[in-house]
């Protein structure tokens, strides 16, 4: 039998944003994001781990909270050039975290979840 195992690590950001000609978000506001990021394994290593759940909360942590926390997203690129909605930054995280973390040819990133609140979430996937 044939299986997959999905890895899933988050972290909570805060940061504010304008979306220009979009009442009422063409407002300065602000969100505490919740971005998951998920990975697939087809195997485990000999610990019976896809991945250690350290180095992927390591690597969430470092290339994205570090990079958007506490910031203006339309400041930052790419957000300086398209606008910073849920959906656009599920896309750029998503991009930095294929870039940055590809944990080994048993796994390979999957999807990334934006979620503005506890009601309103954007994914990505390739």
């Amino acid at each position: 039998m044939t299986g997959t195992f999905t890895l899933s690590v988050q972290c909570r950001l805060a940061s504010s944003h304008v979306l220009p000609g979009c009442p009422p978000c063409d407002r300065l506001h602000g969100h505490t994001w919740t971005v998951r990021a998920f990975w697939e394994y087809r195997a485990l290593d000999e610990f019976g781990m896809g991945a250690n759940f350290r180095d992927l909360k390591d690597v969430l942590r470092r290339e994205v909270h570090d990079r958007f926390d506490h910031r203006h997203l339309n400041d930052l690129p790419p957000f300086d050039r398209v606008p910073p909605t849920a959906e656009n930054l599920a896309r750029e995280v998503y991009t930095i975290l294929r870039e940055r973390l590809e944990p080994g040819a048993r796994g390979k990133l999957s999807r990334v979840e934006v979620w503005e609140g506890p009601e309103a979430c954007a994914a990505y996937s390739e």
